[in-house]
C-alpha cells in the first residue's frame, strides 16, 4: 500500500524537477541579453566582440579568443563566472545571468 501512494509523489516530483530544468535551459539560452550584461560589466577590460576595434586592456583576455579555447565550455565559464578573481570587479551575477553570459561567450566559437 504505501508503495501505490508513493509512486504518484516521485512522480511529481521527477515532473517538477524536468520542468525546472527545462525553464533554466530555455533562459540560459538568451544571448543577446548575455551579449548587454557583457557590455555593462566586462567591456571595460575585456574585448566582447569580434567587430570591437578596442581592446578594454591588453592583459586579459579577449572573449572570442576565450570561445575558442579547447577549455572554454558552459561549466568551465560558470564555474570562472560565479567565483571572485583577484583583479576583476565585484559583480554579482545571478545564476541566470551567468548561464547567458557563458551563452553569449560560447556564441563567438568559430567551427
Amino acid at each position: 500500500m504505501e508503495k501505490a501512494l508513493m509512486q504518484p509523489r516521485l512522480v511529481g516530483m521527477l515532473f517538477g524537477m524536468t520542468a525546472l530544468f527545462m525553464t533554466s535551459a530555455v533562459q540560459a539560452q538568451d544571448i543577446s541579453a548575455g551579449m548587454r550584461i557583457a557590455k555593462t560589466w566586462c567591456g571595460g577590460c575585456h574585448q566582447i566582440d569580434r567587430q570591437e576595434r578596442k581592446a578594454g586592456n591588453d592583459a586579459v583576455p579577449s572573449f572570442p579568443s576565450v570561445a575558442q579555447m579547447n577549455s572554454t565550455t558552459a561549466m568551465s565559464l560558470s564555474a570562472f563566472l560565479s567565483t571572485p578573481h583577484g583583479r576583476m570587479p565585484d559583480y554579482a551575477l545571478s545564476r541566470i545571468e551567468i548561464q547567458n553570459v557563458s551563452a553569449y561567450i560560447l556564441s563567438l566559437r568559430r567551427p
